[in-house]
């Protein structure tokens, strides 16, 4: 394991400690704990990027210890023979900050050195225990030179104080001598473990690497810290898996034998399973991302970035990994009659207002190596900064060339049955047409009813097949927009009057307001008010009312559609533009058609850069509404 992260583990959750370069004389001060800042009353600024001894320089007034030449000597003492050193019962005031003032202060210190890897002292590990309450009920400070039993029992009060969980063992059957109340509880024992051998205070730990990490510890004389260290332990009756950040240090005498080792622990098992719940979730992402055979990209919006994978790159026809500008490189592979249309979209996406939309968009590609034509279908997600501006735009891409030729085969049969069924039904009308106006000459009711009857169900046919034709001709790119300027109330006027014959004995009711504006094809606006009216018919009881009305939203019109029928149920409300989508249920049963006006409604209005929706109660009634562009002035 790597000295940086073992460090960085003994810092969480050591007792106070600096971490001071060896740099004598002066022992500069890098690290500081926060253990360490609260017994010195201290900050950072008072330490770091200080000699040890300018931030705790020698009380002046203290003459009877030698204790900055005493720290000066231990910290030597390591830094020469590599070892640990022990300083029992030593004396160091501390300034008092802000003042001239210094605070007697007694510490128990311990200077332990970090090794590199070339057997070189890379840090000091200074960690001080204060016990000055046992030095002031002593009688005679002068006489102390080594840690009394006092002072052990403070010890064991420091520990049981303290906000990380500690244990001490002693001597080679590594015996029990304390653990604080925080280690018994991640161990889920009481205080009668104390005193026994640690394989029988935790028989579960037989055969783990704790009991040999111990043991190591007290043989070897050496420091060990280990990370997310797995250990499973009785706990509630129960034998659990948990994880641990552990530090085994061990404890010398007077005479720098070893005879015990200091356990510290934290518990991070949630972290850890945290973590492995989402590599796992990574990998099956990475597993479904795979088999569906999708691309990713990912663009950084602050700073012009685009990345994107291996598949990814591959369907844009894009070369090796180390493709200096990639975002340019993406760009130039889409088709240069969609690229426009794809660019915009994206900047549409990023001028949307703060909230985290979906992009799904449908474009060709045209490969930079071999010029390969390939149709994708790119899905995405745009974030935005805590500042509202775009920040990441984060998706897949999918090969849908096939089916997109599949597609085009298919409208391709529609558009030539719907062709070679349009002729025959038109001269079909013609010979009823004919043959009505004769009957009505003769005056025969019967007949006329029935040609009546059957001319509507030929008008229904050729609207329907019209329908095929245009559906064909928009996936081919064939409907073509002819805008002109016209005033829209006049148009839903005559709208009006020609779906009143058709939709028999429902009324509409429409005032008309201000003079709307628009540029855009006349033809196709009116198609889609004629089909949206003639809904509202169809999925209306008889004899009730539709309402029509134009709303000015400054530089667009609303314009709605509102009936009093059925209803829509809201999950039915996302899909209800899309192609060949039917409502089914018991009142549309018997409701003739193929889902394919509301798409085609769908696609005129958003050709003229518009929007379209619709709003239900269900058994209350259904408002469509579109919204177009007003003329500029």
């Amino acid at each position: 394991m790597k000295q940086s992260i073992d460090f960085e583990a003994y810092y969480r959750i050591a007792p106070p400690t600096l971490i001071l370069k060896p740099n004598p004389p002066y022992y500069t001060i890098l690290v500081a704990n926060d253990a360490y800042k609260s017994v010195t009353n201290t900050s950072d600024k008072d330490l770091i990027g200080k000699g040890v001894f300018t931030a705790f320089p020698q009380n002046p007034n203290d003459s009877e210890t030698e204790n900055a030449q005493s720290m000066y000597d231990s910290f030597n003492f390591v830094l020469r023979t590599k070892q640990q050193h022990i300083l029992p019962a030593q004396r160091y005031d501390i300034p008092i900050r802000g003042t001239d003032d210094y605070e007697r202060r007694y510490w128990v210190v311990t200077n332990f050195p970090m090794l590199d890897d070339n057997g070189e002292v890379s840090y000091i590990i200074h960690t001080p225990i204060d016990i000055t309450s046992t030095f002031i009920l002593a009688k005679n400070e002068r006489i102390i030179t080594e840690v009394s039993d006092s002072t052990i029992k403070n010890l064991k009060e420091f520990f049981s104080q303290a906000p990380v969980a500690i244990a001490m063992v002693k001597g080679k059957e590594m015996r029990l001598e304390l653990a604080n109340p925080h280690m018994l509880q991640l161990w889920g024992k009481t205080t009668d473990i104390i005193g026994k051998a640690m394989g029988v205070a935790l028989p579960e730990l037989i055969g783990q690497p704790i009991l040999k990490l111990i043991n190591h510890t007290y043989q070897s004389g050496k420091s060990h810290y280990t990370e997310d260290a797995k250990i499973l332990l009785v706990r509630e009756g129960l034998l659990q898996e948990a994880y641990f950040n552990m530090v085994y240090h061990p404890l010398r005498d007077a005479s720098d034998q070893i005879t015990g080792i200091i356990i510290l622990a934290t518990e991070v098992t949630e972290q850890v399973k945290g973590r492995t719940a989402l590599l796992q979730e990574q990998q099956r992402s990475r597993l479904a991302i795979e088999a569906a055979n999708l691309g990713i990209f990912d663009v950084d919006v602050e700073r012009g970035i685009l990345q994107g994978d291996a598949r990814c790159r591959e369907l844009f026809g894009i070369g090796s990994v180390n493709t200096t500008d990639q975002a340019n490189d993406f760009m130039n592979a889409l088709h240069p009659d969609d690229r426009q249309e794809v660019i915009q979209l994206m900047q549409n996406a990023f001028k949307k207002p703060i909230k985290n939309d979906d992009y799904d968009v449908e474009f060709r590609t045209l490969s930079m190596l071999d010029q390969q034509l390939r149709w994708v279908k790119a899905k995405g997600k745009l974030f935005f900064s805590r500042q509202g501006n775009p920040a990441r735009f984060i998706g897949t891409v999918l090969d849908i060339t096939r089916e997109k030729r599949e597609e085009q085969l298919k409208n391709d049969f529609i558009a030539m049955v719907s062709h070679e069924l349009k002729t025959p039904l038109t001269s079909l009308k013609a010979y009823v047409q004919l043959m009505l106006k004769r009957v009505i000459q003769q005056k025969d009711m019967f007949m006329s009813e029935s040609l009546t009857k059957a001319d509507h169900q030929v008008n229904k046919m050729i609207s329907m097949i019209n329908s095929f034709l245009n559906i064909a001709r928009l996936e081919a790119g064939g409907i073509k927009l002819e805008k002109n300027a016209f005033e829209l109330n006049k148009l839903i006027s005559e709208v009006i009057n020609e779906v009143t014959v058709i939709i028999g004995p429902h009324k509409i009711l429409f005032i008309e307001n201000d003079e709307f504006w628009l540029e855009a094809d006349r033809d196709k606006i009116g198609q889609v008010l004629t089909n949206l009216i003639s809904n509202a018919a169809k999925y209306s009881p008889e004899n009730r009312e539709i309402k029509l009305d134009c709303q000015n939203l400054d530089r667009s019109v609303k314009v709605s559609i509102s009936d009093n029928g059925i209803g829509i149920r809201e999950n039915d409300l996302p899909n209800l533009f899309s192609r060949f989508k039917r409502i089914e249920s018991e009142q549309t049963r018997n409701i003739s058609g193929f889902g394919i006006g509301l798409y085609l409604c769908a696609e005129i209005v958003n050709s003229h850069n518009g929007k379209i929706w619709a709003e239900s109660e269900y058994g209350k009634g259904t408002v469509f509404s579109f919204e177009l562009p007003l003329l500029a002035e």
